[in-house]
């Protein structure tokens, strides 16, 4: 598998990027200190355009954010991958359409997580298995639409053909009973949290 890291632009510290290929998106430039393989953007957010990089350049009037682009440019690069950093801070509606960039990314037939300190946030469909720390804590949230959770194991509050409506907060705040957890969305999409 072929992994690259996306750092998103954000006012807040990212967690420390573990990955070996980098993109970052305009601003999110300013978290990193390497050489990434791109930057893509407009260059809004840097007040200026590198020079010493693979730019991917946007006009600033334009359809898609620089985070979206940047994970069209990961799939144009070839990488079936990608860790997103940088998405929970700043503007909440920036907040909001970057926890749309898992689903976006997963549509496109990539592996996606994203990773901020403190926090590990993926995008689930279908059955879904995983290593945590005991007594972890987890959330299950259906962002996008209504999901139909089902034959969760070592959760302390067990999901059993529960129906999580879209606007709710049900599946928040759960507990890993043991090193490892699964469950089955059944139906639709979540966004499952595991905090560190």
């Amino acid at each position: 598998m072929k992994t690259v890291a996306i750092i998103l632009n954000t006012p807040s510290e990212i967690a420390p990027v573990l990955e070996m290929d980098v993109i970052c998106a305009d601003g999110g430039l300013k978290h990193y200190r390497g050489t990434p393989v791109a930057v893509v953007g407009d260059f809004d957010s840097l007040d200026f355009v590198p020079e010493k990089f693979n730019l991917v350049s946007y006009p600033t009037e334009k359809n898609e954010s620089d985070g979206q682009l940047a994970v069209d440019t990961a799939i144009k690069m070839g990488y079936d991958e990608i860790v997103l950093y940088g998405i929970t801070g700043g503007r909440i509606d920036h907040v909001l359409a970057n926890f749309g960039l898992l689903r976006y990314a997963a549509e496109k037939g990539l592996k996606v997580s994203a990773r901020e300190i403190g926090v590990t946030v993926k995008y689930v469909t279908g059955k879904f298995y995983e290593k945590v720390r005991y007594k972890s804590k987890i959330s299950i949230f259906p962002y996008f639409e209504d999901a139909v959770v089902s034959d969760s194991k070592n959760l302390y509050y067990p999901l059993q053909d529960l129906t999580l409506k879209a606007g709710t907060n049900r599946g928040i705040s759960n507990v890993a009973i043991a090193s490892e957890i699964s469950f089955d969305v059944k139906k639709g999409s979540v966004l499952y949290f595991l905090f560190e």
